[in-house]
């Protein structure tokens, strides 16, 4: 980003918007089927190791 090159915060972008699409898509298919909140838990827990593993870089 230090490059003020645009195509790295499109690809940023695209890549979030990806993200959030399929988070919500699997959401909406764990609520039809009945299991969200075992899998909330799971996903939660899955991303905060995620984050905790980044920031100690």
């Amino acid at each position: 980003f230090n490059a003020r090159e645009i195509l790295g915060l499109e690809l940023a972008t695209i890549h979030n918007l990806r993200f959030y699409l399929n988070l919500t898509n699997t959401a909406r298919e764990k609520i039809i089927e009945g299991n969200f909140l075992e899998w909330k838990e799971k996903i939660i827990s899955k991303l905060t190791v995620n984050v905790n593993l980044n920031m100690e870089k």
